[in-house]
């Protein structure tokens, strides 16, 4: 058992920005650690692969990538609206699962990540009506996107049936009288083994149709 002095109690940062029209939501599990964020918004680590996926989808170049480039509160927040303004071209939003979490030293592995409350998703969906489809980045730990995301639908008691949490499963859930779309798919940490054109195929199909 971890030592419970380890885990440190954490609550998200007020990143959210709403997109209009919000035809997709990106939802992840918590950010890394605060020493290990390069920018103020969400996927703050420069070295995952999130950032560049939705780039390389949306053919807009990210200025900002390299942790040399990012060191003045000016150019973090350059980086915040490049990111802001690829998530508006694509249509889509983009949001983490949890809201207040326990977190073990400064690890930013979901399995040492507890979800203690989560954000308010379902506001999001209510108010976006040309939402059709949701995207979970990461499912194998307990503490990963996918799986945090079905114990908030538990606990909102929105049902769902789903078979394997697995890449590319799909789901369905029933949010004021219409379906939306679930699909589960590879983690863009560096910690996943998953090379990156695969990542990059998985994401592109979900969010351009």
């Amino acid at each position: 058992m971890p030592n419970s002095d380890l885990w440190k109690k954490e609550t998200h940062p007020t990143w959210y920005r709403d997109v209009t029209p919000m035809k997709y939501l990106i939802l992840g599990s918590f950010p890394p650690h605060e020493s290990k964020r390069h920018y103020p918004f969400y996927y703050p680590n420069s070295m995952n692969r999130f950032w560049k996926i939705l780039s390389d989808i949306s053919g807009k170049p990210l200025q900002y990538t390299k942790k040399s480039v990012l060191n003045t509160k000016e150019a973090q927040n350059d980086a915040v609206e490049e990111r802001f303004q690829i998530m508006s071209q694509l249509n889509a939003g983009v949001q983490n699962v949890g809201k207040i979490i326990k977190r073990k030293g400064s690890s930013s592995l979901d399995t040492d990540i507890k979800i203690e409350e989560f954000q308010d998703i379902l506001s999001i969906i209510k108010s976006h009506n040309e939402l059709k489809r949701i995207l979970l980045s990461g499912y194998s730990a307990l503490s990963s996107t996918a799986r945090i995301f079905l114990n908030y639908l538990d606990s909102e008691k929105i049902s769902y049936k789903i078979g394997k949490i697995s890449p590319e499963e799909k789901f369905f859930i029933d949010v004021c009288d219409r379906k939306v779309e679930c699909i589960i798919l590879n983690s863009t940490s560096t910690a996943s083994r998953i090379e990156y054109g695969e990542l990059l195929k998985q994401f592109k199909k979900y969010l351009q149709d």
